[in-house]
């Protein structure tokens, strides 16, 4: 009983999670059709992470600020796959296309994750995450290829750096369950030192990329935007799924997470005007399948289908 409480506790702090990152797909589409750089945006919203969360620890937990040097390099590998990786990947993806094709591109990732759950952190899938997977497949299948826009070619660029925000994604949900499950590293230092780390990276990006003259320009809309960001998007979202990595899998994580196509499209389409396609809505609605699968509980069927052992009458 304990073990299922602990199951469903992680999935609802996925579906949090989840829920969160649907925010940011509408918001950070709405400032890409303004024309605001999305390096910048990237920037501001990482600078305000580590500001909410260093305050928080100064207050709560200050102990947490010790860190190894060993830990340091992990988390500086977390802060190129959070921040570097997923974050550059999906807000310029949202640059180049609409929120519903972005989305669908980018929780192809659950997949991943679930090869990679095999291969590096040694979990084996249950049938229904397998099926959840190929769901989602098919899913953006639907999603993308169906009906006659299908035709219509996608920019080549929106789409590689979606792939790139799925290989991110993928990579940070496997090693954040990695120490999770080792509890090596507090949550609150994940996401504050892999942020710092991120976000030194993304000053050497902008500073020879685009420079700094777009900074003292942003509007006060821009500004709001980007803190609702770096709060909803950023600090609740990785601190209830890093906290859901400790009870339930990378793969059962990442594929509850795809609430957030749904949320994403739903808030588009009152956002920037960009109304699903019936595809895309059919598209939703199989990965929503997939997502009621992926909850649930490991041994679910194990439970069902044992045999209760024959009693010997004396």
């Amino acid at each position: 009983m304990i073990a299922l409480n602990k199951h469903f506790l992680g999935i609802l702090l996925a579906l949090a999670t989840g829920i969160s990152w649907g925010i940011v797909s509408p918001i950070g589409r709405t400032l890409a059709l303004q024309g605001v750089n999305m390096t910048t945006v990237i920037l501001l919203r990482t600078f305000l992470v580590v500001i909410g969360c260093g305050l928080f620890m100064v207050l709560r937990t200050p102990q947490h600020f010790r860190v190894t040097l060993q830990n340091q390099c992990t988390l500086f590998i977390y802060g190129l796959l959070s921040v570097v990786c997923t974050y550059t990947g999906f807000l310029y993806s949202l640059k180049y296309l609409t929120v519903s094709a972005a989305l669908i591109i980018h929780y192809t990732f659950p997949l991943v994750t679930l090869m990679g759950g095999i291969i590096l952190t040694k979990e084996r899938p249950t049938l229904a995450q397998v099926l959840s997977s190929f769901l989602i497949l098919l899913g953006v299948w639907v999603g993308m290829f169906s009906g006659k826009d299908a035709t219509q070619a996608l920019p080549l660029a929106g789409i590689l750096w979606g792939l790139v925000a799925v290989a991110g994604m993928a990579g940070q949900s496997l090693l954040g369950r990695e120490i999770a499950r080792e509890n090596i590293i507090s949550r609150e230092s994940l996401i504050f030192y892999s942020h710092v780390w991120g976000g030194l990276c993304m000053i050497a990006i902008k500073h020879f990329s685009h420079g700094w003259a777009d900074v003292p320009l942003l509007t006060l809309k821009s500004w709001g935007a980007i803190a609702l960001l770096s709060c909803v998007g950023s600090l609740v979202a990785y601190a209830a799924y890093y906290t859901a990595l400790r009870y339930i899998s990378a793969t059962a994580a990442s594929l509850v997470c795809t609430v957030e196509i749904v949320t994403g499209i739903t808030l588009a389409a009152f956002m920037s005007k960009e109304l699903p396609t019936a595809y895309e809505l059919a598209g939703s609605t199989i990965i929503v399948l997939a997502i009621v699968l992926a909850a649930l509980p490991p041994d679910l069927f194990q439970r069902r289908f044992k045999r209760t052992p024959r009693q010997n009458n004396v």
